[in-house]
C-alpha cells in the first residue's frame, strides 16, 4: 500500500469532508461586500499609493480640497508631482 492510499482514508459520517472556505474579496484592508464596491481603476495612473498623514495635515487638505472642489487624492498626486519635478532631474512628468 502507497502513502498516499493510506492518508486518502474515505470520510466517515461522524466526520464529513468540510467544503472550502469561501472566498472573501479585500478592498482597502477590509472585506468587501462584493464587485460593486470595487473601484475603477484610472488607466492613466494605474499605480497606488497610500500615505499615512498627521491630523493637522488632514485638516489641511480638506480645507484645500473644499476651495478647489477636488479629491484630497488629486490634491496629493499634484503635490508629488510638483515635488518630484523640483527634486528629481529625471523625473519627465506624469
Amino acid at each position: 500500500m502507497s502513502i498516499s492510499a493510506q492518508n486518502s482514508a474515505p470520510p466517515s459520517p461522524q466526520h464529513p469532508p468540510q467544503a472550502p472556505a469561501p472566498a472573501t474579496k479585500m478592498l482597502n484592508g477590509g472585506p468587501a461586500a462584493g464587485a460593486k464596491l470595487k473601484r475603477q481603476s484610472n488607466p492613466r495612473f494605474p499605480i497606488q499609493l497610500r500615505i499615512n498623514i498627521t491630523p493637522a495635515m488632514n485638516t489641511s487638505l480638506a480645507r484645500i480640497a473644499q476651495q478647489l472642489l477636488l479629491p484630497e487624492g488629486t490634491i496629493g498626486r499634484m503635490g508629488l508631482m510638483q515635488y518630484l519635478r523640483a527634486n528629481d532631474p529625471e523625473y519627465k512628468g506624469g
